[in-house]
């Protein structure tokens, strides 16, 4: 342990110096050339690493083979994995190293996931001798949109197949220093629904001569409400949530259609699929009742995030190395977010680590808002968990 928090001790400042960079330069998803760019050209300078492979336009994937001799003919192979994307809010932060992009900033923590794992590369490279195995580093862009997990799982060069492990990271609410961990069900699923139903319109004043749509979204939108509350269990979380309506366009004619758009948030494939086909029930009994049509889109989001028990039980126990048995918290429940890092794990056994960003005696740092900051010790912390769940799964000591 002395060589590892010696090792992130001599770097710490050049990769605080990253994450600042990366703060003031950020970029939505799909878009993070200058982010890739960046990061790419640091890599080459570490020398080395055995490959780094663009994913797509914006997306890198880093291979370290360790030297250490093997156990059997197998090779073994893990990753980590850290996203680079930024969202659409203007910075409301008075920093030093505040977002130079109007309108663009990292709300969600994403600059000090991909500046921790840079820092995680250096790192391990300096125990390549010691490893008796693979790692793969992916520097993941497009995780507010949902689609930079899948760019990684489309790109056939990258065979999932030899994976055995795979670690993410993500900053979170605890105090800084500490991480969080989760065994099973540990984010939800999230999907966007897409309603629309159509009428006929009619003068307000004859009514007898429509097919209102606004009549039948109000019977739609009540019923769609009490499914979480009367048909699933009170044990399993569930969220449905109807978050925009429109319809009409003006006070005296019945309006042609509605549109509804909502979020269902579930931790299992079970109850998502069955409030999905409730919807589906709800919706062509009332248009079959009041004479209106049904339309019923689902873009789907990410999968439910399950935590494996053995994989989060190498972070916890390469956290408790690190930092202590009195900084390790672990989750009571699953969080109703949602995270693309779960189209790693429905493949791949997996745990997704809760980096401490709120600092000592501060406030909670609320995500996607534009006052959302990190404390600085949440860098340093996420090099050294990253680096450690390396060293812990392939036995090395540190």
């Amino acid at each position: 342990m002395g060589k590892l928090r010696e090792l992130e001790a001599g770097i710490n400042r050049e990769i605080v110096e990253v994450w600042h960079h990366l703060h003031q330069n950020p970029e939505l998803s799909l878009q993070e050339y200058k982010t890739a760019d960046y990061i790419e050209q640091a890599l080459r300078q570490i020398g080395g690493l055995d490959r780094i492979k663009r994913v797509g336009q914006t997306g890198l994937w880093v291979e370290l083979k360790g030297t250490a001799p093997r156990q059997g003919q197998e090779e073994i192979v893990i990753a980590l994995r850290a996203d680079m994307d930024a969202l659409p809010i203007q910075e409301r932060n008075d920093l030093p190293f505040k977002s130079n992009v109007p309108g663009v900033m990292h709300a969600c923590g994403h600059d000090v996931h991909t500046s921790a794992l840079l820092g995680a590369v250096r790192v391990l490279e300096k125990y390549r001798d010691q490893i008796p195995g693979t790692v793969w580093f992916f520097f993941q862009p497009a995780e507010e949109t949902l689609q930079g997990a899948l760019t990684f799982l489309a790109d056939p060069e990258i065979d999932f197949g030899k994976l055995r492990a795979i670690a993410g990271a993500h900053v979170g609410n605890a105090e800084a220093g500490k991480i969080r961990l989760r065994e099973g069900p540990t984010l939800a699923s999230a999907d966007l629904l897409r309603i629309k139903i159509t009428g006929q319109s009619a003068h307000a004043a004859s009514p007898n001569n429509s097919r209102d749509p606004i009549v039948a979204a109000a019977h739609l939108i009540v019923q769609i409400q009490t499914l979480v509350s009367r048909e699933v269990k009170p044990t399993e979380p569930a969220v449905l949530s109807l978050c925009r309506i429109e319809g009409g366009t003006k006070d005296n004619i019945i309006a042609e259609s509605v549109l509804i758009e909502g979020t269902l948030r579930t931790v299992n494939k079970e109850t998502r699929s069955y409030l999905l086909d409730a919807i589906k029930r709800l919706g062509e009994g009332i248009a079959l009742g009041l004479r209106v049509s049904f339309e019923f889109e689902v873009k789907d989001g990410s999968l439910p995030l399950i935590g494996d028990p053995g994989v989060t039980k190498v972070a916890e126990a390469a956290g408790r190395k690190i930092f202590g048995a009195e900084n390790i918290e672990f989750a009571s429940h699953a969080e109703m977010g949602g995270e693309d890092f779960a189209f790693f794990t429905d493949k791949i056994p997996g745990t997704f680590i809760s980096l401490g960003a709120k600092s000592k005696n501060g406030a909670e740092p609320q995500m996607h808002s534009p006052g959302f900051y990190t404390d600085e010790e949440t860098v340093r912390t996420g090099i050294l968990i990253y680096s450690g769940f390396v060293l812990e799964y392939f036995g090395v000591d540190f």
